[in-house]
């Protein structure tokens, strides 16, 4: 008997059977993704700007991967409908630019604003453009139109409030407070695998004289000083926001601030010295920093770090120092 075969349905082309392969592939690691976060896992993620990025959204990062994965579903069974009439095709590669341009965004915002890529967002990112790629030249022309639009949109912004407080949002920052009879405003940024942080960390246990906030620029995952008190949420972009509003590229970086404005010491030398002569004095003494003349508020005409002395004992911020501790030379 002769199988009948409806004249309507079409083979689908090598390009739009590998699409559907993509798509179902790419569906498979967001769901992954989605299976480790609702069980609290790290998740696919090969550096630390997965957490810097996540910590910049204000929609948790499942939401995203729901998303995604519906995005993903839409390409594989809208490409499979497309069999039966290739109008259909449009629709999809309509949804294929709104990805592209959705990601261009998220691309943009790690470069130009966060300076730090998501691996795992890279991953999905090259999923769509490799979905793109395979819907012929049209949409590899327009899509290439799409997504440089969107950069360049990015990159003729400045963000940042207009007249805003740089230190608007500090302690939003603070991962854990170490609590002092002297309320003065002293903020230590640092990062996990900083050894002069460490280093600074350790020397102010027991210290009861000083209120210390500790605002990492990094997920913390461990910390020294079992009697700070941790925060319930804290945010390390801000905290790298800060550094780069100021033209900090280093770490540790000990913020003093008062009504009059702020001052800030760099170094874990440095620092602990100020530590050593302003928070180990009798309690009820107290410190009131000499102020950068002009700083209170705003940005200098100055380059802030201009006021500064060089930087010694600091570890550049996308850099693990903690392996280059057996190498320096002891005094």
């Amino acid at each position: 008997m002769k199988k009948y075969i409806d004249p309507t349905v079409q083979q689908l082309s090598l390009p739009m059977k590998m699409s559907r392969f993509f798509a179902l592939l790419a569906t498979v690691v967001v769901l992954a993704q989605i299976v480790f976060l609702a069980n609290d896992i790290d998740g696919i993620c090969y550096n630390d700007g997965c957490a810097v990025v996540d910590s910049l959204t204000t929609v948790a990062p499942i939401y995203f991967n729901i998303g995604g994965l519906i995005f993903f579903q839409t390409i594989f069974w809208g490409i499979w409908l497309a069999r039966k009439e290739r109008k259909r095709l449009r629709f999809v590669n309509t949804v294929l630019l709104a990805g592209l341009a959705a990601e261009g965004v998220l691309v943009a915002y790690q470069h130009f604003v966060a300076e730090i890529f998501c691996s795992y967002c890279l991953i999905v990112f090259s999923f769509v453009v490799l979905l793109n790629l395979l819907a012929g030249i049209r949409q590899i022309f327009v899509g290439s139109v799409v997504f440089a639009s969107v950069l360049t949109g990015f990159a003729a912004l400045q963000f940042g409030g207009v007249g805003a407080s740089p230190l608007k949002n500090i302690d939003s920052g603070t991962y854990a407070v170490q609590r002092g009879t002297d309320q003065q405003g002293r903020y230590l940024f640092f990062s996990s695998t900083c050894r002069y942080c460490e280093e600074v960390i350790a020397s102010l246990e027991g210290q009861q004289n000083c209120t210390v906030r500790f605002n990492p620029i990094d997920e913390i995952s461990s910390f020294a000083l079992e009697e700070a008190e941790k925060q319930e949420s804290y945010k390390p972009s801000i905290n790298r926001e800060l550094l780069k509003y100021f033209e900090f590229d280093q770490v540790p970086v000990l913020l003093v601030v008062s009504s009059s404005g702020f001052e800030v010491i760099t170094g874990g030398n440095l620092i602990q010295q100020h530590m050593d002569q302003y928070c180990t004095v009798s309690a009820g003494e107290s410190f009131t920093p000499d102020a950068v003349e002009g700083l209170s508020s705003g940005r200098a005409e100055t380059s802030f770090s201009d006021f500064l002395p060089p930087l010694d004992e600091s570890c550049t911020i996308d850099t693990d120092c903690e392996e280059e501790s057996e190498t320096v030379p002891q005094n």
